[in-house]
């Protein structure tokens, strides 16, 4: 046998000898792969509610003074009803032409809207803002939206619901397969999603608007991956 011949097969050799380690080394491990879902729910303890004052007139300057005038008195008015830490602000101006359907060379005349936030812990004492918005002439009343100030240790456990709901699949999955579960190789979490906005049902009456506050509802899901043999 020549050196060449010799180097050769001492090569072949050694690739067959060691393929087969090769391959069970890369071999993809057997695995679950699971969805889990937690929900926690609690009584809000903020609330977020928007007002507009909409004027209109002849002119653009009018139109803005006398929205102008009642937007401070809105917002004076629900100054008086506010505590320490309620917070309230200016979110939206807007000032727009109107144009005659039958003469669009020049606006007839212009609208102004004023948008007003106002965010609040007064969950259960919100029908006097709407009473009081009305009031100072405020034609809409729109997004009334509840939150809570803990929603992050919420979330946390929702989160934490949501790991222990894909173990119970898993091990549900598992046990039907005939194998058993070994430990958990992945987790994949975002945490994207806030509460569901939470919106109030509100009656419009002679007295105090009535505000019905129920449950947040906070929702967390998670994809687990568990090993199995």
């Amino acid at each position: 046998m020549t050196i060449r011949t010799h180097a050769v097969y001492m090569a072949l050799l050694f690739f067959f000898a060691f393929t087969p380690l090769a391959a069970a080394a890369t071999e993809t491990p057997a695995t679950i792969e699971v969805i889990g879902k937690g929900a926690v729910s609690a009584r809000p303890d903020q609330a977020v509610l928007t007002f507009a004052i909409e004027t209109s007139a002849a002119s653009a300057n009018d139109a803005i003074r006398q929205n102008a005038a009642l937007s401070d008195k809105l917002i004076t008015m629900l100054k008086q009803k506010m505590e320490k830490d309620d917070r309230i602000a200016t979110t939206q101006f807007q000032l727009n032409p109107v144009y005659d359907q039958k003469m669009r060379i020049a606006p007839s005349s212009f609208r102004v809207r004023n948008s007003v936030r106002l965010e609040t812990n007064q969950v259960d004492d919100l029908g006097k803002f709407i009473d009081t918005a009305a009031q100072a002439g405020s034609g809409r009343i729109g997004q009334l939206r509840f939150s809570h100030s803990n929603n992050d240790e919420l979330a946390r456990k929702a989160a934490a619901l949501a790991v222990e709901d894909a173990r119970r699949t898993a091990e549900a999955l598992a046990r039907a397969a005939g194998v058993k579960i070994t430990r958990l190789h992945r987790i994949h979490y975002t945490d994207s999603r806030g509460p569901g906005p939470m919106r109030a049902e509100m009656a419009m009456t002679t007295g105090a608007t009535p505000i019905e506050v129920g449950q947040l509802i906070i929702e967390r899901q998670i994809t687990a991956v568990f090993m199995i043999e």
